[in-house]
């Protein structure tokens, strides 16, 4: 393999690595979304059924509480 075609493949690599962590991102925020518009389509009691109120769901579409109620939402 030449020093050419070494740094091309590392490039590449990087470049795959940068594009894979925007989609990892751009998929995470649409999760953290959809799960919001879960939470707005349920019922005041089934919120407190779960420990979240309505102020608690802007939280969640940024992303602030996707790990601790990820089993929920």
């Amino acid at each position: 393999m030449t020093t050419a075609s070494m740094l091309n493949s590392l490039y590449h690599c990087g470049f795959c690595a940068q594009v894979s962590a925007f989609v990892d991102a751009w998929k995470e925020r649409m999760r953290n979304r959809d799960g919001a518009r879960q939470l707005e389509a349920m019922s005041d009691h089934a919120l407190k059924d779960i420990g979240l109120t309505r102020g608690d769901i802007p939280a969640v579409r940024r992303g602030e509480l996707t790990h601790h109620y990820r089993g929920h939402v």
